[in-house]
């Protein structure tokens, strides 16, 4: 069996290797954050333009998918207009919306 002293350095060394997994697993490409950046301004622009940007938060993912989430304040059909100007913007490469905890729109269109 092994002593306490020879098992912290290969405890150590699995965690290195755990650790640098988890951090290669979130980098973002350039590539990937000019797509990031290209459907936040899409975003940022339609719910300001229709006054909703504080009744919204959203998430924009590496390939440019969008998770937005509407307060109960926003009304049903300012939220229908919003979620179909997102998703014929060009910038935008899928949105996934939701209201009060429910997904009130099917996920992405076909691109």
């Amino acid at each position: 069996m092994w002593s306490g002293k020879s098992k912290l350095p290969v405890l150590a060394l699995i965690c290195a290797v755990g650790l640098g997994a988890c951090v290669n697993s979130n980098e973002v490409t350039p590539e990937q954050l000019k797509v990031m950046d290209q459907a936040d301004q899409a975003v940022s622009s339609v719910l300001f333009d229709a006054e909703v940007d504080a009744a919204t938060s959203y998430n924009i993912r590496k390939d440019g998918f969008v998770v937005i989430r509407f307060a109960e304040t926003v009304p049903s059909d300012v939220y229908s207009t919003v979620v179909a100007q997102l998703r014929a913007d060009k910038r935008i490469n899928g949105v996934r919306a939701e209201q009060g905890g429910r997904e009130v729109c099917v996920l992405k269109h076909g691109r």
